[in-house]
């Protein structure tokens, strides 16, 4: 009796401490943004120090990713319902060579350029949703294929050359049109100089804007709580009234207009818009936010989360950047992020995971002598459970 009860408290005492274990990988895999971006923060303190938290070093990291981060609240969105947009790169690249060539061919003043980016990006987003509803195209699939559309567009109206945003005008100064323009993005010209202080670096701006905008709209409207039904289980959510291609749609061509509106950002920038602009920003983009902790399944995750994953790539790359450290290295070093965030969310798999590796080479053979003495233990006749019928 003895026996078999020491084996049936020690089989008891295995699920408690693997709830235990899965407790504490969810609360992990819940502050894991706060927790990379603290990380972060430590290693770029512990090596480089002052330069590292210099306001311009700061300042100049999130604008140069400043036009990924609006990327990547769009594309929080898409993911929330349970989708995937694969072309967000490639929509920001024409729209970029779109603001540049509107600059440069047509003269528009930026304020005219903008409004017309972000109806362009929004019509390329709504293709990307109406394929994936009307059509029925996996999103995966669709949006691959309107990558390597929108890519050949841009290609395909600059002739694969690059056009540059700074036009020398008579005078040898450049145009005013131009001079506009570097206010989107060109570093070191920043809004609202002289009222506020050095200004305002535009890019960091519009992204803090869109951040809260959108993360209001999740949390504070009927759309957002729809986004979220979707994407938690798009049945249900049928069942009760709601249009589903309708939010589908609708999460597209926002992620549309949103890169329509870090176009011209991209290409002040740089100065120039080049056809290969925004080639692998889809990776920098669902990185984010999977590291800010939304559910790739849909229905989970934040703008909040969305904007601390943007910061953890924008300061890992700039400590990376900082200590030298290979562009080769740093990709490795992303994808690794990608695949610890996602695991995170999943604590059920370390648990399994870690149960395997103890069945397998650790616990395994202690369990197998459990189980033999316990058949070997006395009956209730006091004799020997053979196994035998007498």
């Amino acid at each position: 009796m003895a026996g078999t009860q020491t084996t049936a408290t020690a089989v008891a005492e295995k699920p408690v401490g693997a709830e235990r274990w899965k407790r504490v990988l969810s609360t992990l895999g819940s502050l894991q943004g706060y927790v990379g971006l603290a990380l972060v923060l430590i290693l770029g303190i512990s090596t480089k120090g002052g330069i590292f938290l210099s306001q311009s070093n700061i300042t100049n990291a999130v604008g140069a990713f400043a036009s990924r981060g609006i990327l990547a609240v769009g594309e929080t969105l898409v993911i929330l319902a349970a989708g995937i947009d694969l072309s967000v790169g490639s929509m920001l690249g024409l729209s970029s060579m779109v603001a540049a060539m509107l600059l440069v061919q047509a003269d528009l003043p930026p304020v005219l350029i903008l409004p017309v980016c972000v109806v362009a990006g929004a019509v390329m987003g709504f293709c990307n949703g109406a394929g994936s509803t009307w059509l029925r195209i996996q999103p995966f699939v669709m949006t691959l294929a309107t990558l390597s559309v929108f890519r050949g567009l841009d290609r395909q109206i600059s002739n694969n050359v690059s056009v540059g945003t700074q036009i020398v005008g008579p005078t040898g100064k450049l145009s005013a049109h131009s001079d506009q323009f570097q206010l989107f993005g060109t570093p070191g010209h920043n809004l609202f100089s002289g009222i506020l202080g050095a200004g305002v670096y535009y890019p960091v701006l519009a992204f803090v804007i869109t951040c809260v905008v959108f993360q209001l709209i999740l949390s504070k409207t009927t759309f957002g709580r729809h986004i979220y039904a979707v994407g938690g289980n798009e049945t249900a959510a049928r069942l009760s009234g709601i249009n589903v291609n309708r939010v589908k749609i609708a999460v597209f061509t926002i992620c549309g207009l949103l890169a329509g509106f870090a176009g011209p950002i991209d290409a002040a920038y740089s100065a120039s818009a080049d056809p290969l602009a925004g080639g692998g920003y889809e990776l920098d983009v669902i990185a984010a936010v999977v590291i800010g902790g939304a559910a790739l399944a849909g229905g989970r995750g934040s703008i909040i989360g969305t904007f601390v994953g943007v910061l953890i790539l924008t300061l890992l790359d700039n400590v990376l950047g900082l200590n030298a450290v290979s562009d080769n290295l740093q990709l490795i070093i992303k994808g690794l992020i990608v695949v610890v965030a996602v695991v995170l969310q999943r604590p059920d798999l370390i648990t399994s995971f870690a149960g395997f590796i103890r069945r397998t080479f650790g616990r395994g053979g202690g369990d197998l002598a459990t189980a033999a003495v316990s058949t070997a233990a006395p009956g209730p006749s006091g004799g020997k459970n053979t196994g035998r019928k007498s």
